[in-house]
């Protein structure tokens, strides 16, 4: 048996040995898992009428600028696997990133975050990298 395998059956065991001692699932305790696990990945996604390449690029340079590792870039794919060191309020957090362009010219960016410790207290990397994005590719204005 692989790795993975093994690694898929030990968390299956573990999902059923849970369920058998649990008995009938608590609405409330689900309400609060569901609370917490929608607090630490958060997702959010924005559409913009500027090429591909020029959202690409602010992208990885915002990412440079933030001192964030690029575990992953793809251009063919849109996909950007980002990872944050840890702070002083957050052990590290991953950020993905899917840049699609659309059937309308336009292209669509969808940033997920999700801190690599439960107990940490990220940033709020949507907002962040957005308005990044956002002042890179604003039309400069020339007093």
């Amino acid at each position: 048996m692989g790795a993975g395998a093994l690694r898929t059956f030990a968390s299956a065991s573990a999902c059923a040995l849970l369920l058998a001692a649990c008995g009938a699932p608590d609405p409330e305790r689900i309400a609060r898992e569901r609370e917490i696990a929608d607090a630490i990945d958060k997702a959010a996604a924005r559409v913009y009428k500027r090429p591909f390449d020029v959202i690409w690029s602010a992208l990885l340079a915002s990412a440079a600028e933030r001192r964030m590792t690029i575990v992953q870039a793809d251009a063919v794919d849109g996909v950007i696997e980002l990872r944050h060191a840890a702070s002083t309020s957050s052990a590290g957090e991953r950020i993905d990133i899917r840049v699609t362009a659309t059937t309308e010219g336009a292209v669509r960016v969808e940033i997920r975050s999700r801190p690599l410790v439960a107990v940490s207290l990220p940033r709020d990397w949507q907002r962040v990298l957005f308005g990044d994005l956002e002042q890179k590719i604003a039309p400069r204005r020339h007093p």
